[in-house]
């Protein structure tokens, strides 16, 4: 067997080496099949993973309330364009109503555009003008569990003066002070319109993101009691319901009930909010994954049938150019199975090296996407690395068999006889 595979791997090389064009053409549909299916399947889960990471960041216990369904800093739908946003004061009223509820916090998003100007922050000669402003309560941080590598949040005080001070995100520091001012901004202002403010807290950079980054930190947080006197025009409310250990479904049930009563919806209309949760946020994310997959899957296999349509046609004529080989090896005693497993072999060889030359393409691609964004691993794991050379033998063993057993089923005397 170890004979026959190795001569089956010699007239395979020798068939490449003979005829290089028509074999690198055969196999080039196998390795564009096996780039695309290894290099999607490795950043869907490299970015599944930050994006898990992301959002259970935010507190795993935690119901999020906000009126649309989309993104806090996104253009609303058509058809939620009219919703009311939320009122930071429904805060108080679910911790008072809601047995479940352990805390609620608020952030408010302050828009990117104020009076026809860009928010803008600066700190001496530096200044950031994608810069992201959020009022949250004192309680914000701690119901989030945001880490700080220097400092503190805000104090109730603060919160209900209005106080001039702020919490800011890693990325807004390296913006506004320089890479090597990370671990060291408290205690330093900075301009935000026409308002100075003093940094007391900063945040550890955040886990998780999209495509390795994480919109957190380049926030500036500002006092919630700040924000409604410095920006009023600011509405878009996020409430961050937190249960009780153990309670999170009754938390969102009960979340829903109260708010339900607070805007005057009745029992049967559809909520003009959204409540969700970390684990279905992923779960959404993972129905996306798997529907991107699929179309992935479905371009990947017109690539390894195209392949295999070569390697089929590469079969056939190593077969023809070999008949009288193949009546030689017949003639003198070899069994048809042994010629049907040689040239199955011959076939799975030049497959799998598609499959091979695929993943190493892949691997590379990941690495510079790696090396690009960091946060995102985009190397491809264990189990797409064997899939993916599953998927080019496999190729190889249905496009080989028919070239294969059209050799094994040769007559002898007329193969002898084959010019």
């Amino acid at each position: 067997m170890r004979d026959l595979i190795g001569e089956s791997a010699s007239l395979a090389v020798e068939s490449l080496r003979t005829q290089p064009a028509r074999s690198a053409l055969a196999i080039s549909g196998i390795v564009i099949g096996i780039v695309t299916v290894v290099l999607v399947a490795t950043v869907l889960a490299g970015l599944r993973n930050s994006i898990a990471d992301l959002f259970r960041d935010l507190g795993t216990e935690n119901v999020f309330a906000f009126h649309l369904t989309g993104d806090p800093y996104q253009a609303p739908s058509e058809r939620e364009a009219r919703r009311r946003p939320l009122d930071p004061a429904f805060a108080s009223t679910l911790a008072r109503l809601g047995d479940a509820v352990r805390d609620v916090g608020v952030q408010v998003i302050v828009p990117s555009v104020i009076s026809g100007r860009a928010l803008t922050a600066r700190a001496g000669s530096n200044e950031s003008d994608t810069v992201l402003v959020e009022g949250a309560s004192a309680n914000c941080a701690e119901i989030v569990g945001a880490e700080f590598v220097a400092g503190r949040t805000f104090t109730d005080l603060e919160e209900r003066a209005g106080a001039p001070v702020a919490l800011i995100g890693s990325n807004l520091v390296a913006a506004l002070y320089g890479p090597d001012a990370r671990g060291r901004a408290v205690g330093r202002t900075l301009v935000l319109g026409s308002e100075t403010y003093t940094i007391v807290g900063e945040f550890a950079p955040r886990k998780g993101g999209f495509f390795g980054e994480n919109r957190q930190d380049s926030v500036l947080t500002l006092p919630l009691g700040t924000v409604k006197r410095r920006f009023p025009q600011a509405e878009n409310t996020v409430l961050y319901i937190r249960s009780k250990p153990g309670r999170l479904e009754d938390t969102k049930v009960q979340a829903e009930t109260i708010l339900r009563q607070l805007r005057r919806i009745p029992p049967n209309a559809e909520p003009d909010f959204n409540l969700s949760t970390s684990e279905q946020i992923i779960a959404n994310f993972d129905r996306i994954s798997v529907a991107i997959g699929l179309v992935t899957i479905a371009l990947a296999a017109v690539s390894l049938f195209i392949g295999g349509i070569g390697i089929a046609n590469v079969m056939i004529i190593s077969v023809t150019e070999r008949t009288r080989e193949i009546g030689v090896r017949l003639a003198i005693g070899a069994r048809r199975r042994e010629v049907l497993r040689q040239f199955l072999l011959e076939a799975v060889l030049l497959s799998s090296i598609g499959g091979v030359a695929g993943l190493i393409v892949a691997a590379l691609v990941g690495a510079v996407i790696t090396f690009a964004l960091p946060a995102l691993s985009a190397l491809p794991p264990p189990w797409v690395v064997v899939a993916g050379l599953a998927s080019s033998m496999a190729t190889g063993i249905v496009a080989g068999y028919f070239p294969a057993r059209r050799a094994a089923r040769l007559d002898p005397v007329e193969a002898l006889r084959y010019e």
